[in-house]
């Protein structure tokens, strides 16, 4: 999509020429999420495509923009959701802030201001910046901006497992070697799983297979269980050194 604009926020000096329409300085940046809030509030489009510095745009999106015309804001699920205490309802689950399509209205810049004010009471209780996307959540929850969910294909979270119907992956968003990533995900256009780790399987995922795929399963299963029990374990010892 050559014809867009494009307006970085950013505290980096050493930028390529010809690719930024507009470069807008961060003041005084505290290297968290809690910086990419407030310049959502400072956008000069009336439709805005906001996107991480770890996306990567596979095919055009003129749709993200087109379906601001029954919406205030688009962005998809979270892949990650817990049963934890939250100040919204269970099923009203967080929304990955990575990807956000939104129109610049009172009521949108309302619900980032909320949202930055709830993040900034996060932090000053807990004293960490680790996720902005609770207090996201809950502002979100308390404001009158109507919203659509996106599925997976805008915002393929490459930490986490995830289900890609018969369509175009638009936006992958993590890091590692994307153009690989790229590749793979657009060599099919059939339903697929995305399992960004084989450690993530367990026995439990084959319990449902016939009689011979079960069969099939256990051999992959015994191969793999190792390495699944040695990265648990490692894992838990991690925690409680970085913990200390």
């Amino acid at each position: 999509m050559p014809g867009l604009a494009i307006v970085l926020h950013t505290d980096q000096n050493d930028l390529p020429e010809g690719l930024f329409d507009e470069v807008k300085h961060i003041a005084n940046p505290r290297h968290s999420f809690i910086d990419k809030i407030a310049p959502l509030c400072d956008t000069p489009f009336e439709r805005t495509v906001f996107l991480d510095t770890d996306t990567l745009v596979c095919a055009p999106i003129p749709d993200l923009f087109d379906v601001l015309d029954r919406v205030d804001m688009a962005a998809a699920h979270a892949p990650f959701r817990s049963d934890a205490p939250f100040t919204t309802p269970n099923c009203f689950v967080e929304l990955n802030t990575g990807v956000l399509a939104y129109r610049r209205t009172p009521e949108m810049i309302a619900l980032f201001r909320d949202w930055l004010r709830l993040y900034e009471e996060d932090f000053a209780r807990t004293g960490h910046l680790e996720s902005d996307q609770h207090a996201f959540r809950e502002a979100l929850y308390r404001s009158k901006v109507s919203i659509y969910v996106l599925p997976p294909e805008y915002n393929l979270r490459t930490v986490m497992p995830a289900f890609l119907g018969r369509s175009r992956v638009r936006i992958i968003h993590g890091r590692g070697d994307m153009a690989a990533l790229e590749r793979w995900v657009g060599q099919s256009r059939d339903i697929r799983l995305f399992l960004p780790s084989v450690l993530q399987l367990t026995k439990r995922h084959f319990s449902i297979l016939s009689g011979p795929g079960r069969i099939v399963a256990a051999l992959i299963h015994g191969a793999i269980a190792p390495f699944v029990f040695a990265e648990r374990v490692l894992r838990t010892w991690k925690r409680r050194l970085l913990s200390r």
